[in-house]
């Protein structure tokens, strides 16, 4: 079982240094097969851990019972049980916690696209419905904007189009192309056409969980996006609207290159072209 994670340490800075120096300690005891990599800043420790077998829970309890001032608080993510948690850990006991399903290609899921710059800025993270043979729906979210979004395809001739919304239940933008390859013309209706009641629930839904496993956003409170801030500090991040979570952006950074972008998509071969077409068109509204 592998298990992406992060662990931040944040508290009293002198109890901070001892703590950092007491679990170089014990991690070094601990087997640990991958990998654990240290982001530590002026007001956190941030450990980034890639671990077969779950997370070295009782290395990080067995230090918050030495240094009880200090909050640890852990995020996770089980990319092949499609789980994601989070806990909270105060003088070795679990103050906080919480589970959620993120998206994969089992089961009833959904396929995803998220793409990131080199820098940390969200180009596009796309979620998609197959609604017919020639026919996709779905959410788009860039580092500054969101849509629901319909593409169609016409399997003859290759023509095209891509409807999206801006804020309400209507199609208010459009681009459209006569083959497969040309260039999109874009149109904004004078009267955007209403999107089919029905439609626009079940997309709803697909967008909120969608966002759920896997973004941030810069408007939350203080006390729900201070870890999220700190860790892109870390990372040397800039912080947008939309920003990729940091579990799912450790991931990311551990799978690719250095300095290149972040990518993880589990999208068909058939479906690629609704991805490439919103980042030709949609995601360069920003």
């Amino acid at each position: 079982m592998l298990i992406h994670a992060t662990v931040t340490i944040s508290g009293d800075a002198a109890s901070r240094v001892a703590c950092e120096a007491r679990l170089r300690r014990l991690l070094s005891g601990q087997f640990i097969k991958n990998e654990v990599t240290e982001h530590h800043g002026a007001e956190a420790l941030c450990y980034d851990l890639k671990v077969d077998g779950g997370i070295p829970f009782p290395v990080f309890a067995q230090a918050s019972l030495e240094f009880p001032e200090l909050a640890f608080d852990a995020q996770w993510v089980n990319v092949e049980h499609g789980e994601q948690g989070g806990a909270t850990i105060v003088n070795g006991r679990v103050t906080a916690r919480e589970s959620a399903r993120v998206a994969s290609r089992s089961g009833d899921d959904h396929p995803v696209h998220v793409e990131v710059a080199p820098g940390g800025r969200l180009r596009l993270a796309l979620t998609l419905i197959r609604a017919a043979r020639d026919e996709w729906r779905g959410y788009a979210v860039t580092a500054t904007r969101d849509a629901l979004v319909r593409a169609t395809r016409d399997p003859a001739t290759g023509a095209f189009e891509l409807l999206a919304t801006e804020g309400a239940a209507e199609w208010a933008l459009a681009w459209r192309g006569a083959r497969a390859g040309a260039e999109a013309a874009f149109e904004r209706p004078a009267r955007p056409p209403a999107m089919d009641d029905a439609i626009y629930r079940e997309l709803e839904s697909v967008a909120e969980r969608f966002a759920a496993a896997w973004l941030w956003l810069e408007s939350g409170t203080a006390a729900e996006t201070a870890v999220e801030r700190e860790r892109y500090r870390l990372y040397g991040y800039g912080v947008a609207a939309a920003n990729v979570r940091s579990v799912h952006l450790h991931r990311l950074r551990a799978d690719a290159p250095e300095g290149s972008a972040l990518e993880h998509s589990t999208l068909e071969p058939e479906d690629r072209w609704v991805k490439d077409l919103l980042l030709a068109t949609w995601a360069k509204l920003d």
